[in-house]
């Protein structure tokens, strides 16, 4: 059975592949020759409402064409959108409902929960030149990066790098760098403890409560 289902996927795959191909292809002709992306967003925006299996394969075979990197084996929930082509996602990423992700790095095995929003940064747009309305103010992208084997929990605003092996509450705002194996909670996220577990010396790992995540 295991192995039915297995070629199954693979099957899934190579459909999903064949399907945004041509999509893909055009992409990346179309953004060597202009320098920048040109049909990504729409394209992105299109697939995220694919419902289902479906739209899961199809969303991880475009990333995985489009993208800087994405493997064939993510999961890219419906409503989600990724909107820097520079993104880069690990193996084995898990990105839930309605989740926006801007420029972003992620690591292997993390999770995203539903409707959280990694930014491109703190500073996207600019603020100093005077008479000039913000949103034609120059912008500034920073990568985000998130470690692997993290869970960012539901509608979490992430603008700040998150090390491996994080745990960041439901509904927090990470606005600087949380140190690997830390849980924070909180606008603005504070650590409240360390994911290592007692044999290394440190602080035992405990259950995340269910208003925390």
């Amino acid at each position: 059975m295991t192995s039915l289902r297995k070629s199954l996927k693979n099957v899934a795959i190579a459909f999903a592949l064949v399907f945004v191909f041509p999509w893909a292809a055009m992409e990346l002709l179309v953004r060597r020759i202009a320098g920048r992306d040109v049909w990504f967003l729409m394209h992105t925006e299109f697939i995220s409402l694919i419902p289902g299996k479906t739209g899961v394969y199809i969303r991880n075979a475009y990333y995985f064409l489009a993208l800087s990197k994405c493997p064939l084996d993510c999961g890219i929930s419906f409503g989600s959108i990724i909107s820097k082509n520079s993104t880069e996602v690990g193996h084995r990423v898990y990105i839930g409902w309605r989740t926006f992700i801007g420029l972003a790095t992620i690591g292997d095995d993390s999770m995203i929960s539903d409707s959280v929003q990694i930014l491109s940064g703190k500073h996207q747009h600019g603020t100093t030149i005077p008479g000039v309305p913000f949103q034609s103010q120059p912008q500034s992208f920073t990568r985000v990066r998130i470690g692997k084997n993290t869970w960012i929990g539901a509608n979490a605003v992430i603008m700040a790098d998150v090390g491996d092996n994080c745990v960041i509450g439901a509904g927090s705002i990470v606005t600087n760098p949380v140190p690997e194996n830390s849980v924070a909670v909180g606008n603005p996220a504070k650590i409240i403890r360390s994911t290592i577990s007692a044999q290394t010396g440190l602080e035992a790992a405990l259950p995340v409560a269910a208003s925390e995540v």
